[in-house]
């Protein structure tokens, strides 16, 4: 399911494409503002979450009680992986960071 937008602080659900080659959907927290996706035509920059804390010295914690909804799973920010997607390809919303 394609989205129109995106905002910044949105945990968004995209396809992620793993070192072999295959794609398997992750969720992403949405970086850019507003303003990139006007300018480029849907597109904005995320950061990977897993639920997998392989290197610990690039993730951080994610702590429910900053989401409007909690995750279902314990999770972690990839920090050393930002990319960008466009809006048709997101798959769905999951939550949002509080302010």
């Amino acid at each position: 399911m394609a989205v129109n937008r995106v905002s910044q602080r949105e945990i968004v659900e995209v396809p992620y494409q793993l070192p072999d080659g295959n794609v398997k959907p992750h969720m992403a927290l949405v970086l850019s503002t507003d303003k990139l996706q006007d300018a480029e035509d849907g597109m904005f920059y995320a950061v990977l979450i897993s639920s997998k804390n392989l290197n610990p010295e690039f993730t951080m914690e994610i702590k429910n009680e900053w989401l409007l909804k909690p995750l279902s799973k314990q999770s972690f920010f990839v920090t050393h992986i930002v990319s960008y997607y466009r809006t048709d390809e997101v798959i769905q919303s999951i939550s949002r960071l509080r302010r």
